[in-house]
């Protein structure tokens, strides 16, 4: 058994299972985190375990910092270089995943892929392909990095909330004003408002989310 000093050798599948877990203990927390199991753990001494505990326990109160770029396996990968380019797919499934433990593997596959090419400090990442291509990889990606992207969201829905709701809201109410003067293109305004409205209440629901801690 290893006992982390550091988020950065927490991997992210660890903490999803104690994430996962409905009103986890610290015992929950050792073995997830460490990877020991019940028979090990019981025959630790009492005041070791405590210190486990606690040292554990202070992982998760360090401020957590956004990281662009992590390697693993050999690969580097970066984080969207421009979300002005952010694609519909990608937006969706972002907010789909990125509040839910269960899927933050897949999230994160979405924020972060492959560096094919870089030119000093910028580089380009891999076409998105859909989530499942690096899912499965990302579960093993450090846990310090899923947190600082958590936290970078956060403050960047902060900030888009604050300047974007009543766009969406006018947005919303003239389309369907259109909608009501035109039946050709009725089926096609339809998605966009319920895309409008997908978006807003997927960015009030990340600045709600209980995962997020800064």
């Amino acid at each position: 058994m290893i006992a982390p000093s550091s988020l950065k050798y927490v991997k992210l599948k660890d903490y999803q299972k104690f994430s996962l877990i409905e009103n986890p203990s610290n015992e929950d927390l050792i073995k997830c985190i460490t990877g020991i199991n019940s028979l090990d753990l019981a025959k630790l001494k009492a005041v070791k375990v405590d210190n486990l505990t606690n040292e554990l326990s202070k992982l998760f109160d360090v401020e957590s910092k956004f990281i662009s770029e992590f390697t693993i396996y050999g690969t580097t990968y970066g984080f969207i270089p421009k979300l002005d380019d952010i694609t519909y797919g990608e937006n969706k499934d972002i907010t789909s995943y990125i509040n839910d433990w269960g899927n933050m593997h897949k999230a994160m596959a979405v924020l972060y892929r492959p560096i094919k090419k870089k030119y000093g400090s910028k580089y380009l990442i891999e076409d998105y392909e859909g989530s499942h291509v690096y899912s499965e990889v990302m579960k093993d990606m450090p846990l310090n990095v899923v947190m600082g992207a958590m936290v970078f969201f956060y403050n960047l829905t902060n900030v888009l909330l604050s300047c974007i709701p009543r766009y969406l809201e006018s947005q919303t109410k003239e389309i369907q004003t259109i909608t009501a003067d035109s039946e050709k293109n009725g089926q096609d305004i339809q998605s966009c408002i319920a895309y409008l409205n997908q978006t807003l209440q997927s960015l009030k629901k990340l600045q709600d989310s209980p995962f997020i801690s800064v």
